[in-house]
């Protein structure tokens, strides 16, 4: 789920805010243009996702509600209602569209989770997946429109 190391995330990725973001680049994502980490294979890994995902919305146009607009990527700061810094001080996570992507905070409803998963196109979960990107669909305190960049655990 969302347990993570502050530790070895500032190791691989920067210990402050300033290395964190003298190790971002610019990586178009579906024609939006976002920050992301390149250490590690982050930013790379990221791009394959967006060529992966870029070749299945042209198969099914449909899905682009769950990807597009993004929500975000770089922004240094703690996980909501918690002390732990967010992958996203990282700059190792992205947020996609918050149009149809439950997550606990704004929809707290158990029922919700199993639907939403078994609903949310597993084209999408299995892109980012494949670049060793973890899911928020999977946790417990669900967040469907996040995926970071997690290697050290999926591989």
């Amino acid at each position: 789920g969302r347990a993570r190391s502050t530790p070895l995330l500032k190791a691989l990725y920067g210990a402050s805010p300033q290395e964190v973001r003298a190790a971002c680049e610019t990586v178009n994502f579906l024609g939006q243009q976002v920050i992301f980490n390149s250490r590690h294979g982050a930013a790379a890994a990221l791009r394959r996702v967006a060529q992966r995902l870029a070749a299945h919305l042209a198969d099914h146009p449909q899905d682009r509600v769950w990807v597009l607009p993004l929500a975000g990527t770089y922004a240094h700061r703690q996980v909501a209602g918690a002390e732990a810094l967010s992958a996203h001080a990282f700059a190792v996570a992205i947020d996609l569209s918050t149009a149809q992507s439950p997550y606990w905070r704004w929809r707290p409803a158990p029922d919700i989770v199993q639907n939403a998963r078994d609903y949310f196109p597993q084209a999408i979960v299995g892109a980012f997946e494949a670049e060793h990107f973890v899911w928020g669909g999977k946790w417990h305190a669900f967040d469907f429109m996040h995926f970071e960049y997690r290697p050290e655990i999926v591989e």
